[in-house]
């Protein structure tokens, strides 16, 4: 399905991010086991898009939402929908991936089934983020066939490390080895993404989150993030230590790991002014010196916060050539591709069609709130229903990732696109607030189903093993 919205064909907002410079020439000495082949721009494999309706969706006056044609494409029909920048880049640099098949456990004759989600917002380039989407999901599997299926298969074990342990750090260990694929690629390049990973696993839900992507659980009436956004903000304390620590090394001289109140001016020096080390939480006062009036390590608040004036993300892969604006100054060891990682097993909760996952880029969360993100889905999923179709929940899912792009990506009103208020009319569009103007992609993951699927697995393998052991039993009589 292609929707186009009609609108006045004009560009909105041009130019690429900021500050983002990478150096070619960097050498590689990691040679990783992996066949990683340079891929032509594509969207995500589940949307079915042809190549001229690959160009279509790329339309950056129009910005059309996209959604996929055939919604069976998805497990359990889950909700897809998208729409491109209003300029910022050439393609969209967002990438999502969704898998469901069976883990081998080479010491078991079980396997075990997975369903996985995944979503990448990829800067400075579309590449990093198709590369994650292709192969990030294989090398997570891989990392889990090397857990013993006597734990993997038992979650309730008491023992020193249990079977979530194993397997976020499995997750862990693949988001480690994507970032040095995506590094042996990059040798003619850079950029980089976020990345956030649903994972299913024996009755487990993994929420595993690289960047300033997010997941966020709706269940019933509430809604909680189960991710974390890493931005030089929310990372500064662990940004400025390492700063201080490797300070000769890693600044150059050129920047100082001292947060201070506001940045001080020369025509202050010898004065006290209000500062703070990288440990602490409090502040304290200081003489200022000369020293003190380096570029600061972390700058700007929010949003707005940068490492080295250049880039306002912390942890996801790639940037392995990217350099402090003006200067050959590297900003990845300042970077991580380790994901923070929530998991809680499902039947401890009482789940109804209409709870879900909502994983989004930072096109959503940077103009709706979570709480508005919740509040559109239980609309949509009509809570006051008493039973829905099958059916009538799945296209109600894909309805919901439409209208939570469309609320993110609003209309286009002169030369700015606006998100309309409910209390405003269309004449004073002048008031509406502004709208993302950056790539916007929404997955809603419905939990219900797989929680049916799982218990039907673990009766059928309870089953078979009883059969096992009562056959087994025969034979020695």
């Amino acid at each position: 399905m292609l929707n186009r919205f009609k609108s006045a064909l004009i560009n909105v907002v041009g130019g690429s991010e900021l500050g983002l410079q990478y150096n070619n020439e960097s050498e590689y000495v990691n040679h990783i086991p992996v066949d990683v082949e340079a891929k032509p721009y594509s969207r995500p494999s589940f949307l079915g898009l042809t190549a001229e309706e690959t160009q279509v969706s790329a339309d950056h006056k129009v910005r059309p939402i996209i959604v996929p044609r055939d919604l069976s494409r998805l497990p359990w029909c889950a909700g897809y929908a998208e729409c491109i920048n209003a300029g910022k880049s050439m393609w969209n640099e967002d990438q999502a991936a969704a898998t469901r098949g069976d883990l081998i456990l080479p010491d078991s004759d079980v396997s075990l089934p997975y369903i996985m989600f995944s979503m990448f917002d990829g800067h400075a380039g579309y590449e990093v983020a198709l590369t994650a989407r292709i192969h990030l999901h294989r090398v997570i599997l891989k990392k889990l066939q090397t857990i013993p299926a006597n734990i993997l298969l038992d979650i309730f074990e008491e023992k020193m490390i249990t079977s979530r342990d194993l397997v976020i750090g499995a997750i862990e260990m693949a988001y480690k080895e994507m970032d040095q694929i995506v590094e042996y690629q990059a040798r003619h390049g850079g950029g980089g993404c976020t990345a956030i990973t649903i994972l299913f696993l024996n009755g487990v839900l993994y929420a595993a989150g690289a960047g300033d992507s997010r997941a966020v659980l709706v269940y019933g009436d509430t809604q909680r993030a189960l991710t974390t956004d890493h931005t030089p903000d929310t990372e500064s304390s662990r940004v400025r230590a390492l700063g201080s620590l490797k300070s000769t090394e890693l600044l150059q001289g050129q920047f100082t790991p001292l947060e201070f109140r506001r940045r001080p001016l020369e025509n202050e020096l010898g004065n006290l002014v209000l500062y703070r080390e990288p440990y602490m939480n409090g502040w304290a006062y200081k003489t200022l010196t000369g020293s003190d009036l380096k570029l600061p390590l972390i700058s700007g608040h929010g949003k707005r916060s940068r490492v080295m004036g250049t880039i306002g993300v912390t942890r996801g892969f790639g940037d392995h050539s990217l350099q402090a604006v003006s200067t050959n100054i590297s900003i990845k060891p300042f970077l991580s591709s380790q994901p923070e990682i929530q998991c809680f097993h499902l039947e401890d909760y009482q789940l109804t069609e209409r709870d879900c996952v909502i994983i989004a880029t930072d096109g959503l969360w940077d103009v709706v709130s979570d709480k508005d993100a919740g509040n559109v889905l239980r609309k949509i999923l009509a809570p006051d229903t008493p039973s829905l179709e099958y059916s009538l929940i799945a296209s109600r899912l894909t309805m919901a990732a439409q209208e939570l792009v469309q609320a993110a990506r609003g209309r286009l009103k002169g030369r700015l696109w606006r998100s309309k208020p409910e209390n405003l009319v269309d004449d004073e569009y002048q008031l509406w607030p502004l709208a993302s103007v950056d790539d916007i992609s929404v997955m809603v993951i419905p939990l219900y189903p797989y929680l049916c699927e799982h218990k039907q697995w673990k009766k059928s393998l309870y089953q078979d093993r009883r059969f096992s052991s009562d056959h087994a039993s025969a034979d020695s009589n």
